[in-house]
């Protein structure tokens, strides 16, 4: 399968736009034998504002239509639920994915075939009909009786150090008396925990990690870093290619750099368990969730079955000020192993986030030889934890 990633992200702008065009039909299409009845009928949902679901073949209808159109869809809305006159909204979509990725679609475009991203359909179309954020900004245009202009955009191909949001909704009104704020979401699939990094070899790439929390290296703990891995540095070691893994094996580089990282984690562990810096905390983790705009998470999570993984609901986290004012209420707790460090919160089942060092080989092609190179990284990383710390987050499984 392509990157299950940018195919979310793709599933997810389809059922969303899905949800902005479905209401109670087409009206001038519509047979009203009994008129009275139905504005009857119309002006309860409008008190109750309530709207019909979408379902799984609205949003796989929409991807169709999406994909037809060359990804750049223009298209009318169904009618607004207000009948003092027939409204119709307008509809933008446009999607970026990978080359991989739109082959992908496109063949199940052509063969009509979705059976491999069914798990994605049925998963993002529960939670465009349930998540809260998302169904007020719905209401917001569907019922107000004026022309609005709906745009999705999803573009996982922007820089993700810069831009957090895969798909962004953005509203103008004829009614000045609409006014909706911007929806960008961040799409997640499972084993992709993480919302930030700092990549790079180097001593300074752990004083710039730490530095986010306002925590301080001590010196000796620099001077053993030193000790341990000047040699490779001046030996260019970490600058060369290598034929193998196994070859940058023997220079016994990854197993003393990766042996004094862990000691540096353990330190600053150390140094959190004695004095955590809770609001220098929920700062960092507001930022690297949203790069300062306030944005929704939406992660799925699957299960096993039959040895295949597959796709059961989502998880949703309203990164904003109130999250992260309700991050720095917290009492936290700091566990350590080798080099990841664990933040619990107290009462709360799973960690929050974990900072994990991890050593890593990338390859490359050159006149058709392939050579690694040695390189780190420092991620940051979501557990099961940060979804239980605000009320606002939802659990969405489909029916």
């Amino acid at each position: 399968m392509a990157n299950r990633g940018y195919i979310f992200e793709a599933v997810w702008a389809a059922a969303v736009a899905a949800r902005f065009h479905k209401r109670i039909g087409n009206i001038e299409n519509i047979n009203i034998r009994n008129p009275q009845a139905f504005q009857k009928s119309a002006a309860y949902r409008i008190q109750l504002g309530i709207l019909p679901a979408i379902s799984n073949k609205d949003t796989q209808d929409m991807l169709i239509q999406l994909w037809n159109s060359g990804k750049k869809l223009r298209k009318q809305t169904q009618n607004d639920v207000n009948f003092k006159s027939i409204v119709k909204d307008y509809l933008i979509v446009e999607i970026g994915v990978p080359t991989a990725v739109d082959q992908f679609i496109s063949r199940m475009v052509r063969t009509g075939n979705f059976s491999e991203i069914n798990d994605f359909i049925r998963a993002s179309t529960a939670a465009a009909n349930i998540s809260t954020q998302l169904q007020s900004r719905v209401k917001a245009v569907a019922f107000n009786g004026f022309v609005d202009t709906i745009s999705v955009v999803a573009d996982g191909l922007v820089d993700q150090r810069t831009v957090k949001a895969d798909v962004t909704v953005m509203i103008q009104s004829t009614d000045p008396k609409t006014r909706v704020p911007a929806f960008p979401v961040s799409c997640k699939v499972p084993g992709g925990e993480q919302f930030a990094q700092i990549s790079g070899l180097e001593f300074d790439k752990f004083v710039s990690l730490f530095n986010n929390l306002g925590l301080r290296i001590p010196e000796n703990i620099k001077i053993e870093w030193e000790n341990s891995v000047n040699q490779f540095i001046n030996e260019g070691i970490f600058e060369k290619r290598y034929a193998t893994k196994d070859a940058i094996k023997l220079t016994k580089a990854p197993t003393k750099t990766k042996a004094a990282a862990a000691k540096v984690y353990s330190a600053m562990a150390s140094q959190m368990r004695n004095n955590f810096p809770t609001q220098a905390f929920a700062n960092f983790v507001y930022q690297g969730f949203t790069s300062g705009v306030d944005t929704e998470v939406v992660k799925l999570f699957d299960k096993t079955v039959k040895g295949n993984k597959v796709i059961i609901g989502a998880k949703t986290i309203t990164a904003d000020n109130q999250f992260k004012q309700l991050l720095s209420e917290q009492t936290y707790t700091v566990t350590n192993s080798g080099s990841t460090i664990k933040i619990h919160a107290n009462g709360i089942t799973g960690h929050i986030m974990q900072f994990r060092y991890r050593w890593e080989n990338p390859s490359s092609e050159a006149g058709g030889v392939k050579t690694y190179r040695m390189y780190a990284r420092h991620y940051l990383e979501a557990g099961p934890g940060i979804f239980k710390i605000d009320p606002r987050s939802q659990e969405i499984r489909p029916r």
